[in-house]
């Protein structure tokens, strides 16, 4: 190898460490995590599906679903609880838990299956801060605990 292409190398080396950062979009910050996997549960976040982990940071836009014998639990930042049955699938449209500048937002679209929401430190807040969208409607969270079933 001639010195020429060592310095092509690292000249191109170079140009794509520095394009990368300029070229992709930050990730939004966490506004939770998956507390408990079982079974098939799936995470898709900007194209990508990955099988859920423990631990797993959640951000606004993502899709949550589960499989036809899977179970997933989510605790958001407020402490609001979101466990899914079988054959679910919900995407978080928007989160926003900030008290300090009154922004408390939790929407989201279940799609189908079922979901058990536990109301955190949000609903008790702001009563109409959150909302869930159904093929059917939409359904207020006032506070304390609101099960519902979609059929596919």
């Amino acid at each position: 190898m001639t010195c020429l292409d060592h310095y092509m190398r690292a000249l191109c080396t170079l140009a794509a460490v520095w394009l990368v950062p300029a070229s992709g979009s930050t990730l939004p910050e966490p506004v939770g995590h998956v507390a408990r996997v079982e079974g098939a549960a799936f995470v898709s976040s900007r194209g990508h599906t990955n099988a859920a982990k423990v631990g797993q940071a959640i951000i606004p836009g993502v899709a949550l679903s589960t499989g036809a014998e899977g179970g997933l639990g989510v605790i958001m930042g407020d402490g609001s609880v979101l466990s899914f049955g079988p054959d679910s699938e919900l995407t978080l449209d928007d989160y926003r838990f900030a008290p300090a500048s009154d922004e408390l937002r939790l929407r989201a679209t279940l799609n189908r299956g079922t979901l058990n929401l536990i109301a955190g430190d949000m609903a008790r807040l702001d009563p109409q801060a959150i909302a869930v969208e159904t093929p059917e409607g939409r359904v207020g969270v006032r506070g304390g605990q609101v099960l519902l079933k979609v059929k596919p």
